[in-house]
Parts: C-alpha cells; structure tokens; sequence
C-alpha cells in the first residue's frame, strides 16, 4: 500500500462517523509522525503544515477546526474523482476461496514448566493440556486454532518441526503477548495468491488479520461493519481481504 493510500484510509476512518474530534485531529498529527512517508506525499503535504499550524500554541480553536474538516473533505471528495472505481468494483477486490485454519497434529506428547504449577502435559495429537485455561477449549472441534493455549504453543516450539508460515504467525502472536488463542473465535484461511491471510472473527465488528507481508507476516484489524482498517493501516491486497469477509465470512 502506497502512503497516499495509507493516508486516505486513516482519514477514513477518522470521518466515518461524520464528525471531527480534537482527539481525532490529534490521532492525525500522531499518524503523520509515526509515518514519515506519508507526511512528505499528498495529502499528507498538505494537512502537515496545517496540523503544524494548529498545534503552534498547542490549542484547537473553532476555526482551526472547521478548516481542518473542510480540507479532510476535499481531499476525500479529490481522491474519489480520481479512484472512481469503489473497492467493491475494483478486479482487485474479488472475493478469495476461504478453508477452515486447522493447527498440525503431531505425535507427541511434552511437560511445559509453568509458574503457578510444576509442570503441564500437553499431547499434540489431540491438542489436549491438563491446564485449568484449556477446560474451557475441550469441547471445540479437533485441529480448531482455539485448542491452542499458551503451553500447546509452547508445546509445538519443542519439536522442532518448520510449520506453515500462517501457523507460524499465530504462534508467534501468542507469545507476544503471553496468552493462548481466544477459543470465542472462528479461524479461516482466505487464499491469497503465494500464502494465506489468516482471519480470526467473533460475534463483534471487528476481526483481526494476519497477512503475507516481507519477511513474514503482520497483523491488523479490520471492522467489518464500518469497513476501516485500524488506524488507517491496511495490509497488502486489502480489497481481495475485506470483500471475501463481506462476502464469505459475514455469517460467522
């Protein structure tokens, strides 16, 4: 995704609801600081030195607003004369075959030291641990994500075994953040060209994405009722990601 782009769907996000926030106007200033890129290229070359402008006594007035609005609009308003075509037009945007994501099985059975036990056993084959967090992912399908709490986890790391990098990814997200999988969610792959994106949905709007990127993968969040990336921050093929969700994912 281009910094233009990258711009456009952070703006869209801050106009969803209609309105301009002096929060929001901050969240903007934030975004062109983190993104450099993005401050050097339209639109950001013009709503920098705006912000600039504003922040110089460190106080939003009523006027400094207004024209922070005006200007947010006619840049989205430019930006849809020249995209005319919708991200639901768009050859970019059709729709991706989806297959359940269903974690390896793997014969073999590990003791996970733990802080507030001696140890836990896990059993790769059927994805079992006797920790009091996996009573609750018993009932969940076989090779459901779900099953995964943060000693399976661990427990696949102990084979040795290279797994498929969406595998991977999810993997290398729990020990982020010290945690198992949420079991509440559903774990689809949506077939990208070269790797899948993984995508895991709840009852809520907004469902989290894990997708090709360099090296790797990275994750995002994308609401599927607004349509907005969090943070304006879009992966790769993002049109091909939000319509197969639309499309393909809506009823779960």
């Amino acid at each position: 995704m281009d910094a233009t782009l990258k711009t456009i769907c952070f703006l869209r996000q801050l106009t969803a609801d209609g309105l301009l926030t002096g929060e929001e106007v901050w969240s903007l200033a934030s975004f062109f600081a983190k993104n450099e890129e993005c401050a050097s290229v339209w639109p950001g070359n013009v709503l920098g030195p705006m912000l600039e402008s504003a922040f110089d006594d460190s106080v939003l007035t009523e006027e400094e607003m207004r024209l922070m609005a005006e200007t947010i609009g006619s840049v989205e308003e430019e930006w849809r004369l020249k995209n005319p075509a919708t991200v639901e037009e768009s050859a970019d945007a059709e729709p991706v075959s989806v297959r359940p994501a269903l974690i390896p099985v793997i014969d073999a059975k590990f003791e996970i030291p733990a802080p507030d036990a001696e140890s836990y056993v896990v059993i790769l084959k059927d994805h079992r641990c006797t920790c009091p967090d996996w009573k609750g992912r018993a009932p969940l399908p076989a090779q459901h994500p779900g099953k995964c709490c943060k000693h399976v986890a661990h427990a696949f790391t102990r084979t040795g075994k290279v797994f498929e990098p969406w595998f991977q990814a999810l993997l290398d997200d729990c020990f982020a953040n010290a945690r198992g999988t949420n079991p509440a969610l559903e774990w689809r792959l949506l077939e990208l060209p070269h790797k899948p994106a993984l995508v895991a949905l709840g009852t809520g709007p907004w469902c989290n994405v894990y997708a090709p990127a360099e090296g790797g993968y990275e994750t995002y969040a994308f609401n599927r009722i607004q349509k907005l990336w969090s943070y304006g921050t879009a992966p790769d093929r993002a049109a091909q990601i939000e319509r197969t969700i639309r499309d393909n994912l809506a009823n779960l």
